[in-house]
């Protein structure tokens, strides 16, 4: 039987412990403030990064590891193990899961990268899926499958307190921005076809509505049978404890504690949403109808 190993890269939202007890390799992911660079949760933290932001205004970049990097990191890895699957941030966010399809090519197939579609706890789901078919011993071409099978039930939304980061970023116009802050406007992002897009607004002082907006299509699922509990519901954030007290308050009668993972997101998350961020990830039985 053929020794195979899941390596995600850090913007995947998974519980620290979680990666030595499943043997999941981790890439970095790099976060360039200015002319220094750092690896993301290694050289870096979210403090940090919001603190550096706040002193000096100077917005945080991220940028993936290249196609030599990457190659180093595949040959690594393949002295101990038979074949790899590589699971990073989606590919229509970065280009990251590109550049390991050409390194892969070096590898005559014992390197399978797969596409995400996802990030944060949305990867940390479909990771959990990979590496327990790995534990069943199915071959590298039926998890390939099942992987791309799970893509599509993977529900993951985050609520944003402000759009400065999306806006600096890019990711939104200046008259949303203005709009947004005037009204009290708080975006609901979801990935729909591997890409960041506002799923919802809610307004509000602060993410609360937001958050019940999530919690309500949660609800919704799970009254319809449709929420998978053999997967955790994950409730990553960037330093906004009120949004996961607020989220544990209202499923943990649903569902208990035992499935719910607060988890503290990646500084990639953090450099393009910014502080006060709150999401929830869960996996549904079927996918959602077009």
């Amino acid at each position: 039987m053929n020794k195979m190993r899941l390596i995600v890269d850090s913007s995947c939202d998974l519980p620290e412990a979680d990666y030595e007890m499943l043997d999941i390799g981790v890439t970095d992911l790099l976060i360039n403030f200015g002319e220094r660079t750092y690896r993301d949760r290694k050289d870096i933290t979210t403090d940090e990064i919001l603190k550096i932001y706040k002193e000096k205004k100077i917005l945080p970049k991220t940028s993936a590891l290249n196609i030599q990097d990457l190659t180093d990191v595949f040959e690594e890895n393949l002295k101990h193990y038979d074949h790899l699957f590589y699971l990073p941030i989606s590919s229509g966010i970065s280009s990251i899961y590109n550049n390991a399809r050409i390194a892969a090519q070096s590898f005559g197939g014992k390197v399978t990268p797969l596409d995400s579609s996802e990030l944060s706890s949305g990867t940390a789901l479909l990771a959990l899926g990979i590496v327990r078919d790995i534990a069943k011993g199915l071959s590298p071409e039926e998890i390939e499958k099942n992987h791309y099978d799970r893509v599509k039930k993977v529900n993951m939304s985050f609520v944003i307190e402000s759009m400065e980061f999306l806006y600096k970023g890019g990711r939104c116009s200046g008259l949303t921005f203005l709009l947004g802050n005037k009204l009290h406007l708080h975006p609901i992002i979801a990935l729909k076809d591997g890409k960041m897009g506002v799923h919802k607004i809610s307004r509000g002082k602060d993410i609360s509505r937001g958050i019940d907006e999530m919690i309500d299509e949660f609800k919704k699922n799970l009254d319809q049978g449709n929420i998978d509990t053999d997967y955790p519901v994950f409730i990553p954030n960037v330093k906004s404890p009120h949004g996961v007290r607020q989220i544990e308050k209202a499923l943990s009668p649903l569902i208990g504690k035992t499935i719910l993972y607060p988890v503290d997101a990646s500084g990639i998350i953090c450099c393009h949403c910014g502080e006060d961020t709150c999401g929830l990830g869960y996996m549904m039985k079927e996918a959602p109808q077009k």
